[in-house]
This record gives structure tokens, C-alpha cells and sequence, in this order.
């Protein structure tokens, strides 16, 4: 894969901000809609600017129908990557620009939610999770993509209940805002090649 220019870092966190393309049977599949990014949440009393960054787990998983036999690479781990998550990856974007109006849910790792969106791979409508670690660094308010997917199984999984109580973007961010400057972020999101 192509090493990182130092122009490729538009911020000063552990993420990686741009990942390579990658080429499979003659076609290059660009992977810039998962650069890193700020967005900003309107809220009624205040606004909330965060930087977005997204882990390979967006992309990326073993085992599936839809692998290609070509592993991608973070600072972390390697894993097959999954064409059915890299289309809807393409996605991410626009499903985060519309966050104020879903509902998270908590875990003690993560927030996630659920939207129903159409499965290129199947020509289907059918959830898609989206697991989402909000954190400080360096004073910014961060969210870190962990991973998006077409769900099947567990919570979220059709005719499966999500057990975890449910909160809005708005609490989340004001939590997230009074996190202590050098509490510690996901070590997933510190996946940058050393």
C-alpha cells in the first residue's frame, strides 16, 4: 500500500485520516469517502463539532460471502476485505450528516444505531448497525467509525429487540464535551502504522 504523505494529515490525532485505495481484477476502489472529516451538530442550546475518523472494520471483514482475497491492513490488525461493507460504506457520510434524528444506544464500549437502507450486494432493505466510540483528543471532540454492517444476528438483527436503552446525540456530545482532556480514546481508533 502507498505510504502516508504528511499532507494527508489534516489533524493532530492517533487515526488514520486517509486510507490507500486498493486494486482488485483491474479496478482501483477508492476509499476517500472514509477520510477523515469535521461535522457539526446544531444543537438548541449549543453546537458540537466533531472530527470523524473510521476504522477498518467499516470496510473490512473475515469470513463473508462477499470477500475478495485481497487483506487490508491498519496499525492494528489485518483483515479480508468485504465488498458488501465497502458499498455501503460509501454511505457513512450522509447517514452521519442525519444523526441528530436517530436514536444511539449505549454499550460500554460504544454507541450504535440501526437504519433500515438498501443492500446492494442482495437488493434488499435491511438494517445496517453503525458502532460509533465518541471521545476527546486533544481537546477535539472525536467520533471513531469501530465498524458498519449489514446486520444479521444480535441486537438491531431483524425481529431482535435492542435491549439497550436508547439516547440522543445531543446528551452524548455534551457528555463527551466534559470528558477530561487526557482520558484515554479507543484503542481501536489509535490505528495508525507505526
Amino acid at each position: 500500500f502507498p505510504t502516508r504523505r504528511s499532507s494527508d494529515l489534516k489533524y493532530q490525532i492517533d487515526s488514520i485520516q486517509s486510507w490507500p485505495s486498493f486494486e482488485h481484477d483491474g479496478s482501483i476502489y477508492s476509499l476517500s469517502h472514509l477520510d477523515a472529516h469535521e461535522i457539526t451538530y446544531k444543537g438548541k442550546k449549543q453546537d458540537y463539532k466533531f472530527v470523524v475518523t473510521y476504522g477498518l472494520h467499516c470496510f473490512a471483514k473475515d469470513a463473508t460471502p462477499y470477500n475478495i482475497p485481497l487483506v487490508y491492513e491498519d496499525g492494528r490488525e489485518q483483515i479480508t476485505i468485504c465488498m458488501e461493507r465497502y458499498e455501503a460504506s460509501k454511505q457513512l457520510r450522509s447517514i452521519l450528516a442525519n444523526l441528530p434524528n436517530v436514536l444511539l444506544y449505549h454499550t460500554a464500549a460504544e454507541k450504535y444505531f440501526t437504519l433500515h437502507m438498501m443492500n446492494s450486494a442482495t437488493g434488499q432493505m435491511e438494517p445496517y448497525k453503525v458502532c460509533i466510540a465518541f471521545y476527546k483528543e486533544k481537546r477535539l471532540l472525536r467520533m471513531h467509525i469501530l465498524s458498519a454492517f449489514f446486520v444479521r444476528t444480535g441486537p438491531g438483527a431483524p425481529d431482535v429487540p435492542i435491549p439497550n436503552k436508547s439516547v440522543s446525540l445531543f446528551k452524548v456530545a455534551l457528555d463527551t464535551s466534559r470528558i477530561p482532556r487526557n482520558t484515554p480514546g479507543p484503542k481501536e481508533a489509535n490505528n495508525q502504522k507505526k
